[in-house]
């Protein structure tokens, strides 16, 4: 018999053999083949702009609005209980992810000045996912609300190719929802009675969208969605639209022959990363926010994505806020609304801890 490693290969060079096959018929249909040298290279160049991971740029750390992010950076990396959690994907990927027990729990209870004292037992966890070029650290103000404000525990994931994980490529969300699931999955089988809530932000927020759009397991009460796109090809466009320097063809050639050279590169299909069809089909309550003043993915795709929505749903719109400020610009009506919104799911979820 063929081990687990062996039969994971296979798998992944029967998708790359289908993918290529896919790829080339692609081409062939839109006539990729004509210019073809130009053509490539663009497609080429913005792979390599948009799905090669990236570092995150630090040049913005000192400005006002991003302190709230660095408080949040420091309290993940220096929690003095932060455990790294690693994981396979089905792909064969090593992922990883910080975890952060609830206060008053076994770790504490198992220090000297609570030596006699039986561990508490917490079961509620919020799951926060980080955006595109950063990492789970970003997601440490988030997770600081929910540890020290709810008592939950706190799981921070790296997407792929991103922090600790491994990866070559950006995904949009298309692989990394399904390692939500084995992060959920890894969160059960440390406690069987878990209650768990989705949280991200841009990437992520895309990526526990189409997590919903799964089968998942009853334990999974809600997800908060924070700037997310409708689609990846929606938001390539975009972002192709704005750009200062464009290559020297339209969005409508290039985009899908990025979508082309990502089949090949990347292994999966670009338009398959939409968000917009997950929660179109989701059964997990949904509360959808979005920054008006949001010039990186429009506030226009949140509206889609709420009137898309068949589950229990939500929206906050908050007037002023670029990608990813809502939370820095209005924090009391962020986490108000969050807490509304929890709430009318299961008021045992935000149930205050002292």
């Amino acid at each position: 018999m063929k081990n687990t490693h062996e039969e994971q290969e296979e798998k992944r060079k029967s998708k790359k053999r289908k993918a290529e096959v896919h790829a080339v018929k692609f081409l062939a249909d839109t006539g990729f083949f004509v210019g073809v040298g130009a053509l490539a290279g663009a497609a080429n160049y913005f792979y390599d702009f948009a799905l090669k991971p990236i570092k995150r740029d630090k040049s913005r750390d000192n400005e006002p609005q991003e302190q709230p992010y660095m408080r949040g950076r420091a309290w993940m990396n220096n929690h003095p209980e932060r455990e790294d959690w690693w994981a396979m994907s089905e792909d064969g990927i090593r992922i990883h992810a910080n975890f952060i027990p609830a206060p008053g729990t076994a770790a504490e209870a198992a220090s000297e000045t609570a030596a006699d004292a039986e561990p508490a037992v917490e079961h509620r966890y919020a799951l926060c996912m980080h955006g595109y070029s950063d990492s789970a650290e970003s997601m440490g103000q988030y997770a600081a609300v929910y540890r020290d404000k709810y008592g939950m525990n706190v799981l921070l994931p790296d997407l792929r190719g991103h922090g600790k994980s491994e990866g070559t490529y950006v995904g949009y969300g298309y692989h990394d929802r399904l390692d939500i699931i084995i992060w959920i999955d890894r969160i059960l089988k440390r406690d069987p009675e878990a209650a768990i809530i989705l949280h991200g932000i841009s990437m992520g927020a895309a990526t526990v969208m189409m997590a919903t759009g799964e089968i998942l397991p009853s334990c999974v009460k809600a997800c908060i969605a924070d700037a997310g796109y409708s689609t990846a090809m929606e938001e390539f466009t975009h972002v192709y639209n704005t750009l200062d320097q464009k290559p020297p063809v339209s969005a409508k050639i290039l985009l899908p022959a990025l979508r082309a050279v990502t089949l090949v590169r990347g292994g999966y299909d670009l338009a398959d990363a939409a968000p917009i069809d997950a929660v179109a089909h989701s059964v997990t309550p949904t509360l959808f926010i979005h920054g008006e003043a949001d010039t990186f993915i429009p506030c226009s795709m949140m509206i889609k994505l709420f009137e898309a929505a068949s589950c229990k749903k939500m929206c906050m719109l908050v007037p002023g806020a670029e990608h990813v400020m809502s939370v820095v610009v209005d924090p009391e009506g962020y986490w108000n609304k969050v807490h509304t919104f929890l709430e009318s799911v299961d008021p045992a979820i935000v149930e205050y801890r002292k």
